[in-house]
């Protein structure tokens, strides 16, 4: 006897989550967060961006190139996923100069009039939400790895380091606006390097360079901040870019930052004697 249409068993989506997997750790972090609050997590990731390691991480893992939207959609589509988060980049060298976008992607790229990072990605996510995915806030499942105002380190910034600070947050808003970057590196009240295209770590050292040492980095959500991606985070990378540099102190943006792997960061930090501050806007 056959099952009655009532009965026939439904992909359950409630606890299926998409992870649209970029560079960097954040997507191997998220997953394990997703999977500690009970998700099975699906994820898409990208050749050549993505830490091989999600595959240890997620339930599912589908490699694609940058720029196959369709994949993305049918890969979701076919796991039943009907909600899915952007977690880590795309650097932008690989998508101007190495990327192999199916159909769906073709089409999507020539309907985009702008090519910023902020218009790419809602853009993208439009598309899922058109296909009854829809796209969540990247802080999904990490309130707790996001600070409060106040200092994070056993070091506390000095008052002339504070001074930078101030001067460092207010450029860093403002290149944010722009579209530019997130983060700035300043000393003596001189803004000594502008993030752009090459990431945070690269321009720290970059700064760090041109100053040899004692700098401060500031790191900020841009004043449009779409919470569904490009959500400024810092790890033990940043700490390990700023000892190189020789930078003194970093400074956030209170409960719109991750702290990507929160605990070895901070220790790497008070061994480092760097401080970390976190700033309401």
């Amino acid at each position: 006897m056959g099952l009655s249409p009532t009965t026939v068993p439904v992909a359950d989506s409630a606890k299926k989550l998409g992870l649209i997997a970029g560079n960097g750790r954040f997507p191997l972090i998220f997953a394990r967060e997703a999977k500690r609050e009970g998700f099975d997590v699906i994820a898409v990731a990208h050749r050549g961006e993505t830490i091989e390691e999600i595959e240890s991480v997620a339930d599912t893992v589908t490699w694609i190139y940058v720029g196959q939207l369709g994949k993305i959609i049918r890969t979701f589509h076919q796991a039943g996923v009907d909600r899915a988060v952007m977690a880590g980049g795309i650097r932008k060298v690989k998508l101007f100069g190495n990327f192999r976008p199916d159909v769906r992607g073709v089409r999507f790229l020539a309907r985009m009039r702008s090519r910023e990072d902020d218009a790419l990605l809602r853009g993208i996510a439009d598309e899922l939400e058109s296909e009854g995915i829809k796209v969540v806030d990247s802080t999904f499942c990490l309130s707790h790895i996001m600070p409060r105002a106040g200092v994070l380190t056993e070091m506390a910034p000095s008052a002339q380091q504070l001074e930078d600070i101030k001067i460092g947050f207010a450029a860093a808003k403002e290149i944010g606006r722009l579209g530019i970057g997130q983060t700035v590196v300043v000393k003596d009240r001189v803004i000594v390097a502008v993030e752009a295209v090459e990431g945070t770590d690269s321009e720290i050292l970059r700064g760090g360079g041109l100053v040899k040492a004692g700098c401060v980095v500031v790191k900020v959500s841009k004043p449009q901040q779409d919470l569904r991606f490009d959500v400024p985070a810092i790890g033990v990378e940043t700490i390990k870019a700023m000892l190189q540099a020789g930078a003194r102190v970093l400074a956030v943006e209170a409960e719109k930052t991750i702290l990507l792997e929160k605990e070895a960061l901070l220790a790497d930090a008070n061994r480092a004697g760097i401080a970390i501050v976190a700033l309401s806007d």
